[in-house]
């Protein structure tokens, strides 16, 4: 399955392209992302890591 992403603004950051990623994953496992907050999530994005990886840490189905 293909996700298409919104065209990237001048306005995107990083993270914020991050997060989005993140939450696309989670409503496409049928789960909420309001339980995941910014400062859980950007000591991962700090440090580089995939949002797989996120996902898998947080105990969220990967690759739905």
């Amino acid at each position: 399955m293909k996700i298409e992403l919104p065209e990237k603004t001048p306005w995107d950051s990083g993270y914020s392209i991050f997060r989005r990623r993140i939450d696309e994953q989670l409503q496409l496992g049928g789960m909420d992302s309001s339980f995941i907050d910014d400062d859980v999530l950007l000591p991962y994005y700090r440090a580089g890591e995939s949002e797989i990886y996120v996902l898998g840490a947080l105990g969220c189905p990967v690759g739905m």
